[in-house]
């Protein structure tokens, strides 16, 4: 069979998700042209949408139906006139279904139809060219322009199959007002290259274009109440014109964003100045209790000189608790104090520009002290642990750590360890340094430990109306449903039934908390550690002026109970954390908690 010469689309389901959200929560737009072709069909579809009311999938398919038998009608390049008129008949009265008074009131909870809708909307204009119409096209077309602007459809409508009509003034004016969210979102002229002084002008324009956005999109004002962020601006604004290059721009710059106490919320320098801003020595660092200590030694020359569980009393002649609170903490984006202590005495502490050299003073195990020089940039050349490494332990105890949720890789390795995993008596997960990644890739993980679905978390994005602030700058927090919302369910030949422990810690962050919200709302099994760094969420990212980046949070999550994690962290069931003495010794405290409750 032909392939048909404008073939009926999804375009609305490949939509970035905020273009798609956008759309979900528009005002309808009624289109009459069609009420008497759908005037004497119109009982029985509404009769199905009523009986549907408590059953939103019967809805979706006794609407989709409809365009189903559409897409068999016009299908082949060769449709009859009298098969393409049928097609369009179906793809209106599915529309004019959409748009009765009934399914309204199941879109109130139901995003579905409203992302759909274009898609009829554009079968119909599709079907209406094919028909010779051309001003029936363009009035499909242009009626969708008002609740929603696609990026994706000018290539679409760029193709060859739309020849014909490619120089019509009305097709250039829709696909310019298409072009519109790129031009004004992520692909911004503001986006300037790099040079080592950029104008003021650019300077100016970086931090209008972080407030504004932030103003506009950020979701978690509620943590800063005190925060006057227009206030903020103006002071900001003295601050970056008075800077002389754009070193010392993104300097002012990145001392911005922790104000606003997110951790999915930051601003980074260009890559051009990453030497002079990112380069670290070869020492991992933590804050245990009120002691500052080095927890790895990553150089075998410099191991000879420094060991794990040594002291960090100063940096540079200054206390090491003065240098971090003065020279890291302000540029420390971070939603809890667990989640602020490991970036400015872990990531953070010893981090800055490649070509000074850092004068650390020491103290030993015994309390002898020294100073140590060390330069940043050093050669990691000591082994990390495995990305995923697995061992089986005493008791018949498997242990899984996951570092990371960037791919399936963590899903497939358990998936690839289920012969072994399945004989054990227990199984201990640890992801107490897993920064994230995707929370699909999480729900991946545990669909291999319950049949049950994986649950996701409550979702919110702000949603202000205009004429909501012109009436009192009202803020309202939506609830985001759709795909979003759906737990995710992948079956498997094997399934994990057993016990099962997870080891969490501050360095538990994003994903991998989102994957804890999951496993907590399964009951699937305990946690062991210290709260996670209680920041998760939908970064909204785009550049800044010399080639610099930011990204701000525009989706608040929650446990789908209303639990708040975010700014808090997910707390253990068993907490327990290492001490000064325990990383001396070399001694995995946590690990040793869970090998004992498992063990009972």
């Amino acid at each position: 069979m032909m392939k048909a010469k404008f073939p009926m689309t999804r375009l609305y389901s490949a939509l970035p998700a905020r273009l798609a959200l956008s759309a979900m929560f528009a005002s309808l737009f009624v289109c009459t042209s069609y009420a008497a072709d759908t005037a004497a069909n119109q009982p029985a579809i509404t009769s199905k949408i009523k009986l549907a009311s408590q059953n939103i999938n019967a809805a979706r398919e006794a609407i989709g139906q409809l365009r189903n038998e559409a897409k068999a009608l016009s299908r082949s390049a060769t449709a009859s006139q009298a098969e393409l008129q049928q097609a369009l008949a179906k793809i209106k009265l599915a529309l004019s279904s959409i748009e009765s008074n009934d399914a309204k009131d199941l879109m109130s909870d139901a995003a579905h139809f409203h992302g759909r809708r274009f898609d009829y909307l554009f079968d119909a204009a599709l079907i209406e060219l094919r028909l010779g119409n051309k001003e029936a096209f363009f009035n499909f077309l242009e009626s969708t322009q008002h609740w929603v602007l696609i990026p994706a459809i000018k290539t679409y409508l760029n193709a060859a199959s739309f020849a014909s009509i490619k120089n019509e003034p009305r097709l250039q004016a829709y696909l310019k007002a298409a072009e519109l969210p790129a031009k004004m979102g992520r692909s911004s002229v503001l986006a300037t290259g790099y040079q080592d002084n950029i104008s003021n002008a650019e300077k100016v324009a970086g931090l209008s274009l972080f407030w504004s956005e932030a103003r506009r999109s950020f979701v978690h004002f509620q943590h800063v109440p005190d925060l006057d962020w227009d206030r903020l601006y103006l002071d900001y604004l003295g601050k970056v014109m008075q800077t002389t290059s754009t070193r010392e721009y993104y300097q002012i710059m990145m001392q911005l964003a922790p104000q606003l106490q997110d951790g999915h919320t930051n601003i980074y320098a260009p890559d051009e100045l990453s030497d002079q801003f990112y380069s670290r020595p070869a020492l991992d660092t933590a804050l245990i209790g009120q002691t500052v200590l080095i927890t790895r030694v990553g150089n075998q020359q410099l191991a000879k000189r420094i060991r794990r569980g040594e002291e960090i009393t100063s940096i540079d002649g200054q206390p090491v608790h003065e240098y971090a609170l003065n020279k890291v903490a302000p540029y420390a984006s971070s939603s809890t104090p667990q989640d602020k202590a490991v970036r400015t005495y872990g990531y953070g502490l010893l981090m800055g520009d490649r070509s000074q050299k850092i004068r650390l003073g020491l103290r030993d195990a015994a309390g002898k002290e020294r100073v140590e020089t060390v330069v940043r940039g050093e050669a990691r050349d000591v082994a990390d642990n495995p990305a995923f490494d697995f061992k089986m332990l005493k008791g018949e105890i498997a242990y899984l750590a996951i570092d990371h949720f960037e791919s399936d890789a963590g899903a497939k390795k358990l998936a690839s360890l289920m012969p072994t995993i399945m004989k054990a008596k227990g199984l201990i997960l640890d992801i107490r340094s897993n920064g994230g990644g995707s929370s699909t890739h999480a729900a991946a993980v545990l669909s291999l430990l319950s049949k049950q679905p994986v649950p996701f978390a409550d979702s919110t994005e702000r949603q202000e109306s205009n004429l909501m602030r012109a009436q009192g700058d009202v803020i309202f927090l939506g609830t985001l449903r759709g795909g979003l919302a759906k737990p995710y369910v992948k079956e498997h030949q094997d399934i994990y039934s057993g016990t099962v422990v997870v080891l969490a810690g501050p360095k538990t962050f994003s994903a991998a908390e989102d994957f804890l919200l999951s496993y907590v709302t399964m009951q699937r099994g305990r946690i062991i550690g210290s709260a996670t760094g209680g920041s998760t969420g939908m970064p909204l990212s785009f550049k800044l002026p010399g080639g610099g980046s930011a990204r701000i949070c525009v989706k608040h999550d929650s446990f789908p109970d209303g639990r708040e994690f975010v700014g808090k962290g997910i707390a253990p069931d068993i907490e327990i954390a290492p001490t000064v003495d325990d990383i001396r010794a070399g001694r995995d405290v946590v690990l040793d908690k869970a090998l004992a409750v498992l063990s009972k």
